[in-house]
């Protein structure tokens, strides 16, 4: 060994003034604030495409459980829902979305009573 030693100092902000420095936490923040918006597009992107998957699940097992009029109308629902899930506006995803739920709950409901209807099917009140 020489004998000589060495030493380095770093400094995070060295190079940089306070108002540069400043300007960075300024930019992060204003970029959270974006990242935010963009997560929650995302996240409505991808609730719309569930719903619109698992209706026409629903659809392709038990649309006889539909009148004609009751039919269009949630085809209509689920039309506007895919149509404004290819936007950026997530309050107009949200409330499609909303408005799909509104109008299948009763599909919803015909759909479970036919389940337990089958489920119990050849079985007594006893046997429950």
């Amino acid at each position: 060994s020489t004998g000589v030693e060495a030493s380095i100092q770093v400094k995070p902000s060295y190079g940089l003034t306070d108002s540069e420095i400043a300007s960075m936490i300024k930019d992060s923040m204003s970029y959270a604030e974006q990242d935010v918006k963009a997560r929650m597009l995302a996240e409505q992107k991808v609730e719309a495409a569930r719903v619109l998957e698992s209706l026409h699940g629903a659809l392709a097992a038990d649309a006889a459980l539909l009148s004609t009029a009751e039919r269009q109308v949630i085809d209509d629902a689920a039309a506007h829902l895919s149509e404004v899930a290819q936007g950026d506006d997530v309050d107009a995803i949200e409330q499609a979305i909303k408005n799909v739920d509104k109008q299948t709950q009763d599909f919803a409901a015909r759909r479970m009573d036919q389940s337990v209807r089958r489920a119990l099917r050849g079985h007594s009140v006893y046997e429950v």
